[in-house]
């Protein structure tokens, strides 16, 4: 069994017990690891996991070593022991922002894909005016898409607007081509939060989206929800599907370029 994410947690003991419970034979034995860790007896461990009992910060920062947590995972759980040890409404309001903060940052896209390049606004402008650029892009990584000839049979769309995407990507060092085939330079963009153009990349996508989905293809998967649920719960699928969103790129990075696909990902109010 994998290790909790701690960015799905609100408290911190929940996420204790979540960590024992992934440990081998659920844990069996490991509170008096973790007593030793803190500098405890392991009947109090008990009384901070079951009861009103907290963990000192020296004592929280130890358990962060003995679980393995990172530089950014371990000053997260240390923002929900102090939150979970305050005592005043205005303290507890403070560090509910800092770990919102926090989260954030975590829960960045940017951060996620590990992505660094962007385009201007000019050029992101154009880019992402149409979803046929980051298309033909992507579609340049596979072998047998790296001609003009070979996209304009994948895409079913004329030369010449071929030849205007494959134009403004060279421009941009995003491609370069070479006895009348293209390859990748710079295979990953990044469009940031605050960009003017966001909802219109997101727009194009989804329009391909809908337009897949009446294919009634096999291969395709297409799923639509709507529920009630708490605001933790909503956290939490937040927090999941950002660290599915890394797992994706995980997976992909060192897979073959074999087809291209598109992943589209929602969850908002309503």
């Amino acid at each position: 069994m994998s290790r909790p994410n701690v960015f799905e947690f609100k408290s911190y003991k929940p996420y204790i017990l979540a960590h024992l419970d992934a440990l081998p034979n659920l844990g069996r034995g490991q509170r008096k690891h973790l007593a030793d860790a803190v500098g405890c007896q392991t009947p109090f461990i008990t009384h901070v996991l079951n009861g009103d009992y907290h963990f000192s910060l020296e004592q929280a920062e130890a358990a962060t070593r003995w679980m393995g947590l990172s530089e950014s995972e371990a000053a997260f759980f240390l923002l929900l022991v102090m939150r979970d040890r305050s005592g005043s409404s205005p303290l507890t309001m403070f560090l509910t922002r800092q770990i919102d903060e926090r989260l954030e940052r975590e829960l960045s896209i940017k951060k996620k894909v590990k992505i660094t390049k962007s385009l201007d606004l000019e050029a992101q402008v154009t880019y992402y005016s149409h979803w046929l650029y980051a298309a033909v892009h992507m579609a340049l990584l596979i072998p047998e898409l790296r001609t003009i000839a070979a996209l304009e049979r994948h895409f079913s769309v004329p030369s010449v607007q071929l030849l205007s995407v494959l134009n403004f990507l060279s421009e941009h060092k995003l491609i370069e081509s070479s006895k009348n085939t293209y390859r990748v330079l710079q295979p990953m963009l990044h469009l940031p939060r605050g960009s003017k153009v966001l909802s219109l990349h997101h727009t194009q996508w989804r329009l391909k989206a809908i337009e897949a989905s009446q294919l009634n293809e096999s291969t395709n998967m297409h799923y639509s929800v709507v529920m009630s649920l708490s605001q933790d719960a909503y956290d939490q699928i937040r927090a999941k599907l950002a660290r599915f969103i890394e797992e994706v790129a995980d997976t992909v990075k060192p897979s073959a370029d074999e087809k291209l696909a598109c992943l589209c990902l929602d969850l908002f109010e309503t």
